[in-house]
């Protein structure tokens, strides 16, 4: 195998659609990580989960950020510090406060009965991996200044040591070495509007989709699936095999 770099960042995302958190290392199995995407926000009245990318009165969902503690609930921060848990009878308003409408949290399948189901509006890939390669690459193309990766949501960034451009893409249908652990890559991610909307410290950037959907086919980024419960780590050395 070549060696491509080693893992820059770790990302878990306890809430949908919200910001995430950076974390030294995640546990992941072939359904996914622990503890990412377990619930969402959702609107009350039509039952339908938040959609960022389309809506734009989901929008101000980035602006909050959650966390999963060791034990209970994700806690939720918002730009001014306040933090709830998502149990917090606080919370509702303090939600429908920050969008402007009613908003509830529902959770992802089953398994909390204090919380309504949720269904998703997509079945996320057990990881997701961005290189630097190809944010640098992005960058360049499209005359903007270093693009911060947290507008692509990867579970995993990857700084390359070698290699320009988008690289992700010759990896699909085959293997990659993470530390000690095999990785299948299984397609390409084909991105949304998400990529443009603002965040705090990013302001909204068009030409993030833009460019991608002119160089790369619309793609930034892989998904991949591991062939059992492993542990990914900030430093580990990434490999492929072609």
């Amino acid at each position: 195998m070549r060696k491509i770099g080693r893992v820059r960042e770790v990302w878990r995302y306890p809430v949908s659609s919200l910001g995430g958190e950076t974390l030294a290392s995640i546990t992941v199995s072939p359904e996914g990580i622990a503890g990412d995407r377990r619930f969402a926000l959702f609107d009350p009245e039509t039952g339908l989960a938040a959609a960022p990318e389309k809506e734009t009165r989901w929008r101000p969902a980035l602006f909050i950020t959650a966390s999963q503690p060791p034990s209970g609930l994700p806690v939720l921060r918002f730009a001014d510090g306040a933090e709830h848990t998502l149990d917090d009878g606080a919370l509702p308003d303090r939600l429908a406060e920050h969008f402007g409408f009613p908003v509830a949290v529902g959770l992802v399948g089953s398994g909390d009965y204090r919380f309504p189901v949720v269904s998703n509006r997509y079945k996320p890939a057990p990881l997701h991996l961005v290189t630097t390669a190809s944010t640098e690459a992005l960058a360049a193309i499209t005359g903007l200044p270093p693009l911060d990766a947290r507008r692509f949501r990867p579970s995993v960034l990857i700084e390359t040591e070698e290699g320009e451009g988008f690289i992700e893409n010759e990896w699909v249908d085959h293997t990659l070495c993470i530390g000690d652990t095999d990785i299948r890559v299984t397609e390409a991610s084909r991105r949304c509007g998400m990529t443009l909307v603002a965040q705090p410290g990013m302001a909204e950037e068009p030409d993030v989709l833009r460019g991608i959907m002119r160089h790369n086919k619309r793609n930034l980024g892989v998904y991949a699936t591991p062939a059992e419960n492993v542990t990914i780590s900030v430093g580990d050395a990434v490999y492929a095999e072609i």
